[in-house]
């Protein structure tokens, strides 16, 4: 069996619960289970263990015997029970003297037969279609240790709240994990032994280059399952919105370069401690040959602060904004910000009468429509016309996840906040934007 080095040492690492989520095709399932939950059944001295995945069927498909790398396929000296025997009925593997339950989580009569008990080892596959009262009563805890893998989900789903986002990748994988996954795992409190691992299928050792291509032009770029699936996104639209492009993302250093004829500053605001919205500022360029750039950004949460801003602080800390990317790029004279704030407003307003800046706040200019701006934004990221700098990480995480609704008459309401204010400052110069 083949296994990657990040694969070994996953395996090897101290744990209590190891998380494991990305992309299809990274091996997460096969490895994990004849690797890790093998090896930490050997560690145990208790002699009960469990696998669990959504049926029964499925744990034989996906975890016992997918192909020739499935844990009967690694450990022949495995005695699979899958209708039970005479002296256990449930269904189970025996191997010497330690006995798998095999269970389905979508089964509630059958799995509360199994969970009264205390595991040495538990292994559950696709725990993100989990019904949650398995998961609950699973994590009381019943078991020394837990292994769990999933692709990307909704993340607005409890299994995220509850689980997911309280396990951390330990040192050596910190810089491995995407910042959008960051900025999901931040929304949640650390639990010290829960280990985070992001495995794509660029960690599968079996996955050659034809493989990879053959999985990368599989799926429409706009569809749900490609961006949760092949790009390791979570989000629960059913369709991006827009697909950017690797060629639209620059360096600072390739910025710099451009001849830029206006310099404006949209803010989209939200006050809430209870929400995953945010206080945005992006500062962008128009250039001479008509292109836009997203130059900067700054971007709070008051539920991730001690105490929360205020209005009085939002203007001070806009004015700082300005003026660092002012030094850095060039004179910004206007601020647009959304006109459904006008404590924010006022407050800017007065700070601007006491501090005499040289730049005025204003009202976004929204009369166009939303659906519009989106057009708009669509043909000039198709036309290489919209670029972003790459340490603007939260616009560039945004545009891979905001999503239509279902009936697709209109974008969902999240995952839009550094758009908004990217678009609050380019929507009055949008004649100066794109082909002419």
């Amino acid at each position: 069996m083949k296994i990657s080095k990040k694969f070994l040492d996953f395996t090897i690492a101290d744990s209590k619960v190891d998380i494991l989520e990305g992309t299809t095709q990274a091996g997460k399932t096969t490895t994990a289970v004849s690797t890790k939950f093998v090896y930490m059944m050997s560690k145990t001295k208790r002699k009960k263990h469990l696998i669990a995945g959504e049926s029964i069927g499925t744990v034989i498909a996906n975890v016992l015997t997918n192909g020739d790398c499935g844990l009967l396929d690694n450990y022949p000296e495995i005695t699979p029970y899958l209708n039970g025997n005479s002296n256990q009925k449930l269904p189970h593997l025996q191997l010497g003297d330690q006995t798998i339950f095999i269970v389905g989580y979508s089964d509630i009569a059958k799995f509360k037969k199994i969970l009264g008990g205390q595991f040495g080892a538990v292994f559950v596959d696709e725990v993100n279609i989990a019904d949650m009262n398995f998961v609950r009563e699973l994590f009381l805890p019943r078991f020394e240790y837990c292994c769990i893998t999933l692709n990307p989900d909704n993340p607005d789903k409890e299994i995220y709240n509850d689980i997911i986002n309280r396990a951390r990748p330990i040192e050596a994988y910190k810089d491995k994990v995407p910042q959008h996954m960051w900025n999901e795992l931040n929304k949640g409190k650390a639990k010290e032994g829960w280990n985070y691992w992001y495995f794509t299928y660029e960690d599968n050792p079996t996955m050659t280059s034809e493989k990879i291509n053959d999985l990368l032009t599989s799926l429409l770029p706009e569809t749900l399952e490609y961006q949760t699936k092949i790009k390791g996104i979570r989000t629960k639209g059913v369709g991006l919105i827009f697909t950017l492009p690797n060629k639209n993302i620059i360096t600072k250093a390739e910025a710099k370069k451009l001849q830029f004829s206006k310099f404006t500053c949209g803010v989209d605001t939200s006050y809430s401690s209870e929400s995953d919205d945010t206080f945005a500022f992006i500062f962008q360029g128009i250039t001479n040959d008509s292109k836009l750039v997203v130059l900067n950004e700054e971007v709070y949460n008051n539920r991730d602060l001690p105490i929360p801003l205020t209005p009085s602080d939002i203007a001070i800390k806009i004015t700082e904004f300005i003026k660092k990317n002012q030094r850095d790029w060039g004179i910004c004279p206007y601020v647009f910000i959304d006109s459904a704030d006008q404590a924010t407003i006022v407050e800017c307003q007065k700070y601007k009468r006491i501090t005499g800046i040289n730049f005025d706040f204003v009202n976004a200019y929204k009369k166009t429509k939303i659906i519009d701006r989106i057009n708009l934004q669509n043909s000039w990221i198709a036309k290489g016309q919209y670029l972003i700098v790459d340490d603007c990480i939260n616009h560039i995480d945004e545009h891979g996840k905001y999503s239509w609704k279902p009936n697709k008459n209109e974008p969902e309401d999240a995952n839009d906040h550094t758009i908004n204010a990217s678009q609050y400052g380019w929507l009055p110069y949008k004649e100066l934007i794109g082909s002419k």
